[in-house]
């Protein structure tokens, strides 16, 4: 079994850091963008679902407690 050898872990370490891809601003402002419009219509989309989920309950409740008469 080899030790740990500090000067093959650095190189090793900056070789890898210069495989890394770093965005440039125009870019991050873009995904940016995309991640927010994509949250707003999540957002918007789970609001119209819980509403109109909200109705269809209320009138099936409607319904039912007309049918069977409770308070």
């Amino acid at each position: 079994m080899s030790k740990f050898n500090l000067e093959d872990a650095i190189r090793n370490l900056r070789e890898e850091y210069k495989k890394i891809y770093w965005p440039d601003k125009i870019e991050v402002y873009h995904v940016t963008v995309i991640v927010i419009l994509m949250t707003a219509f999540i957002a918007i989309y789970t609001l119209l679902f819980d509403t109109a989920f909200n109705f269809v309950l209320a009138k099936i409740s409607e319904v039912l407690r007309n049918i069977l008469g409770g308070a």
